[in-house]
């Protein structure tokens, strides 16, 4: 059996690992990165990425139906499944590329293969020719999540979907269900709709987007249903037999046929297969990592980082991770201390989020002020036909302090970085009301929703 010492082993290579290996690589560790099976991880290959294409994409769609008001006529617009997916493909494969050639740039070594702990130290992969013993110093476990399922309903990949399977793009349902409202259900359900799938998403929770800002969750959803999407809350998915789906729509029973399911419920962490069990790695109740505020383990030299160490499950806090773990295996003087991480669901108009949503702040008893300004009332977002949204910002009212920041609106996947550090820098609404955002744009409608918040907002009533 070949043995390979390390100073770090890295399991996975998604967002989490690679950009563990590439700052590794930096500070001149000597670092192996196992991998199962695509560098890049979901993000790059089955999620964010892909998805993101597809989305763009159909939403040249979506607008062709609209430019006519502007005097552009589309005639004969159709879609070729076959290019669609090429050049979704490419962009993957682009970056992928790019992602190996950085890892080979820093001396990473890459290991396609199954790695499982044999003890603190020492790891068995298997791999297409054979068993390789690697021994590390330290070790980072980012090996991400996948989709969850329901106790009664299981994914199939042929009637009932999952995220990976709907991403491939093979057909475009005439009909199809989404059971679950959040980012993946949503951004689906827009791509396919968009496409011309009659598009029916089911959610148990009161409202889309369990957690997020109400206000701004119940405006994206009659953005939503304006562009075709059926939308049913307080909803269950009850039977499937065949293509006949019986769901309770608010109470009452109803049968439906569908050619496709997508279930999108959530996610759940990849601890299984690693021998966690043999070293006796500190799990929390939902089967994520338990780490410290160094994104250390129970065991001192086994760090974890991304979707195995529990929500937010995103892309961003799993690269972030990333780096701090390793900067603190270098000796570098850190800790993951991040105050707020946004998050943006894809659709159109986006919603990004950072921080408190309004329920949230009342709830942990602050006394708040609001401000809001909405897209109805923004140069730029009339002059691209698209106003549905708004911008909210919500503060202590005892030193104005900006709790949270809440955007629905085109771009908002941008306009949130200035909202993040805001906060992460304990900034007021004063503050973002005093600087000078460019005319027109769409960042106006946060220096705009600052100034309501002391009720002095120039382009609405004041309320």
């Amino acid at each position: 059996m070949n043995e390979i010492k390390t100073e770090l082993a890295i399991i996975g290579a998604g967002p989490g690992g690679y950009v563990a290996g590439i700052r590794a690589g930096q500070l001149g560790i000597k670092t192996v990165i196992i991998e199962k099976q695509y560098i890049g991880g979901v993000c790059l290959n089955v999620g964010c990425i892909p998805t993101k294409a597809l989305l763009f994409a159909s939403e040249i769609f979506l607008h062709s139906k609209t430019f006519n008001k502007m005097g552009i006529n589309f005639s004969d617009v159709s879609i070729d499944l076959n290019k669609l997916n090429s050049w979704k493909n490419s962009i993957v494969d682009k970056l992928v590329s790019g992602v190996n050639f950085l890892l080979k740039n820093y001396k990473v070594e890459i290991i396609f293969g199954e790695a499982t702990f044999l003890d603190e130290k020492n790891l068995i992969v298997k791999t297409k020719n054979g068993d390789i013993k690697i021994n590390a110093k330290n070790i980072i476990i980012a090996t991400g999540s996948r989709p969850a399922d329901l106790g009664n309903i299981k994914v199939d990949h042929k009637f009932i979907w999952d995220s990976n399977d709907a991403v491939e793009m093979r057909e475009i349902p005439k009909k199809l269900l989404i059971i679950g409202a959040g980012a993946i259900g949503l951004e689906f359900g827009s791509i396919y709709s968009r496409l011309g799938s009659e598009v029916i998403i089911v959610e148990i929770a009161n409202q889309i987007l369990p957690g997020i800002d109400s206000e701004c969750a119940n405006i994206l959803k009659k953005a939503l249903e304006k562009q075709g999407l059926k939308i049913f809350t307080n909803s269950k998915v009850l039977n499937i037999e065949g293509n006949d789906v019986e769901i309770d729509i608010e109470g009452k029973a109803q049968k439906f046929k569908f050619d496709k399911v997508l279930l999108a419920v959530g996610r759940k962490p990849n601890t299984d297969n690693l021998g966690l069990e043999k070293i006796n790695l500190k799990l929390n109740e939902r089967g994520f990592i338990v780490v410290n505020e160094k994104l250390q383990t129970n065991i001192e030299n086994i760090y974890a980082i991304g979707d195995v160490i529990g929500p937010p499950l995103l892309a961003h806090k799993a690269s972030k991770e990333a780096i701090i773990a390793v900067e603190i295996i270098a000796g570098i003087e850190k800790k993951y201390d991040v105050k707020a991480i946004p998050s943006v669901i894809y659709t159109n108009p986006e919603l990004a989020s950072v921080g408190l949503s309004e329920e949230e702040a009342r709830k942990r008893g602050y006394k708040i002020k609001v401000g809001k300004f909405p897209l109805t009332a923004n140069g730029k977002a009339l002059s691209m036909n698209m106003t549905d949204g708004i911008a909210k910002i919500i503060t202590n009212e005892e030193n104005d302090e900006i709790l949270g920041i809440h955007i629905v609106s085109p771009e908002a996947s941008s306009l949130i970085a200035e909202a993040t550090l805001a906060i992460e820098s304990y900034l007021t609404a004063e503050d973002i009301a005093l600087t000078i955002h460019p005319h027109p744009s769409i960042s106006e409608i946060l220096m705009e929703a600052a100034e309501n918040v002391y009720k002095k907002s120039i382009h609405i009533i004041n309320k």
